[in-house]
């Protein structure tokens, strides 16, 4: 039987098939739950396919993705030098690449489309999920996206990446200046904005795990209150023993 997982993997023009055929298998092994969240799947778009099969197909710089984002996150965190965020962003900016024209390649090779709004949502979906919760990071490490994700809030870094630039004649060494300057302001505007971001992220973990925390104090009461009622009830048992028992021994002397 195939697994949930390798619903993604199938061609949208295949996976209403493809899903509906696994729901019905799940549903005659009695799986009814597993039925019921297959049946509710609907078919991925053609750049959420893309980047499912990313996983699948290019592992190793999906990888570099998420390392580099986190590296990213981190020293924005702690404050790292200018330095050290570029370089992060660097390589940040050219996993992203290398993962686009693998998801422009991968379209293409499937006679899917591969424009260039197509890989603009490749790339969003890519960038918010890297950027994401802990949950949205395992989806696409496992393939499992199933939907595209809006950017996540430093388009300016890693479009920069992705798009071609323009030719133009050798600038004079005032323009030069003028350029380095520029950049290392959108660079810094960048960072910030990222920055923003991630504490956005963790601000929206931080209260997931509180009330994740209050449900387990909730669920111990719960539980608690449960165990006093087991006691209750099994001294309750014991004593209702003890008197059949000693009803019995009456009713067997008056027979005698």
């Amino acid at each position: 039987m195939a697994s949930t997982r390798d619903l993604f993997a199938v061609p949208p023009a295949e996976f209403v098939a493809a899903r509906d055929a696994l729901a019905k298998e799940l549903r005659a092994a009695g799986r009814d739950a597993e039925a019921k969240e297959v049946a509710s799947l609907r078919r991925p778009t053609a750049p959420v396919w893309a980047v499912n099969q990313l996983a699948r197909r290019a592992s190793k710089e999906l990888d570099e993705l998420l390392e580099s984002s986190e590296r990213v996150r981190r020293d924005q965190l702690r404050g790292a030098s200018g330095d050290e965020l570029r370089t992060a962003m660097a390589a940040q900016r050219e996993a992203m690449a290398r993962l686009e024209r693998a998801a422009e390649q991968i379209l293409r090779g499937a006679g899917l489309q591969s424009s260039p709004a197509a890989l603009r949502t490749v790339q969003s979906t890519l960038q918010a999920a890297a950027t994401g919760s802990r949950e949205m990071r395992e989806q696409l490490r496992e393939g499992t996206m199933r939907e595209a994700l809006g950017p996540a809030g430093f388009d300016s870094l890693l479009g920069a990446a992705v798009k071609p630039a323009k030719r133009a004649s050798e600038p004079s060494p005032h323009a030069k200046a003028g350029s380095k300057s520029t950049s290392a302001k959108e660079a810094k505007r960048a960072a910030l904005v990222q920055a923003r971001e991630a504490k956005r992220a963790a601000a929206r973990r931080a209260r997931e795990e509180r009330k994740l925390a209050r449900e387990a104090m909730r669920l111990e009461g719960v539980m608690r209150k449960l165990d006093e009622r087991a006691k209750k009830a099994e001294r309750a048992a014991a004593k209702a023993r003890e008197a059949a028992d000693a009803a019995r021994a009456r009713l067997e002397q008056l027979k005698r």
